[in-house]
């Protein structure tokens, strides 16, 4: 029974790793976009309009 439980456990946190760098990935995924969109913004704020 014992085994059984902590192989559970290894599992659950195995899958808790997962997910953790899953969310890490996406967040910085996500903030490169973003960085990026805001970095071409104040692109065109600095360009003289004509």
């Amino acid at each position: 029974m014992k085994y059984s439980h902590s192989k559970a456990m290894a599992v659950f946190h195995k899958i808790v790793k997962l997910v953790k760098n899953g969310v890490l990935m996406i967040i910085h995924i996500y903030a490169k976009v973003s960085n990026n969109e805001f970095l071409l913004y104040l692109g065109q704020l600095k360009k003289p309009q004509s």
